[in-house]
């Protein structure tokens, strides 16, 4: 079917829109070490699965491009780190948003270290994701301390996202898709193990999860690796032009959801916020 990957990329959105409006509640109950941990290994498992699956190419001479590939696996298991110790302080909209608008980093930094050019819609993109950014960071009022640890850990998972994909894209014409995927896997599940070590305090709350509370937790984790196949095989079958922006905008759905569902508010700030989001999205694709 020609519009096949559609199906496989609205999946995705869907999924992992509705992942980001469970991990607030999750997070709140599970505590965001228990959240990053499963989010993680399922993820790094999931990619671990479409490497076995898919045909490997040998490794390159120069083991850069292996490296920079374990790396980038390292930086996503990374930024999810940050993202649901964001959530702890945040609501969806703002930790949300901001961590999703790390494709323009990876746009500025291919530009800057592969020798890639950007066309004026792009650059248009560009200031509408930065506008996003900052109508979301910036409050002329006094934040409370709260709010500023939520935008600090979501700009933080920003840039460390915005390296992932770029770190990505400079590593998979060399490795191919299925190399990508097991380097990828191992940076994702060598974060996991070190993380799991290192932080071995969990900061939830006092009384012990409940089912329902497992359950929640689990939908986010299988919510992530899901949508992480699903885009995977969107990419293979359909335009990365209209793939990327369709998959980017699933901010919206999460915080749209989340005022209905968790009573966020939904003030003038998410909502410039998000519709310079999109559009944004939509320009940087190039589509």
């Amino acid at each position: 079917m020609a519009l096949e990957w559609l199906a496989w990329v609205l999946g995705a959105t869907v999924i992992w829109g509705f992942g980001v409006l469970a991990s607030k509640p999750g997070t709140e109950r599970l505590g965001s070490r228990t959240m990053g941990i499963g989010t993680v290994l399922v993820e790094g498992t999931a990619f671990a699965v479409i490497g076995l699956a898919l045909p490997r190419n040998p490794l390159p001479s120069d083991l850069l491009f292996a490296a920079a590939a374990v790396g980038a696996g390292a930086f996503g298991a990374i930024g999810y780190v940050f993202f649901y110790e964001g959530m702890r302080f945040g609501t969806v909209g703002l930790v949300g948003t901001i961590s999703a608008a790390c494709p323009m980093l990876t746009v500025v930094l291919s530009v800057a270290f592969l020798g890639e050019s950007l066309g004026p819609f792009q650059i248009v993109g560009i200031a509408l994701i930065m506008l996003c950014i900052l109508t979301l960071a910036y409050d002329p009022r006094r934040g409370s301390a709260t709010r500023r640890a939520a935008v600090l850990l979501s700009l933080a998972g920003f840039f460390v996202w915005g390296i992932w994909g770029f770190l990505v894209k400079a590593s998979v014409d060399a490795l191919g898709e299925g190399s990508l995927d097991l380097l990828l896997a191992a940076g994702y599940l060598g974060v996991t193990a070190a993380y799991a070590a290192l932080r071995r305090k969990a900061n939830g709350p006092a009384d012990p999860p409940t089912r329902r509370t497992w359950l929640l937790g689990g939908f986010v984790f299988l919510a992530g690796g899901g949508s992480a196949v699903a885009l995977t095989i969107a990419y293979d079958l359909g335009p990365a032009a209209a793939v990327a922006p369709i998959s980017g905008t699933y901010p919206i759905i999460a915080t749209l959801a989340a005022a209905a569902l968790l009573k966020e508010r939904l003030d003038w700030r998410i909502a410039v916020a998000l519709v310079a989001f999109a559009a944004g999205i939509v320009l940087l694709s190039g589509l």
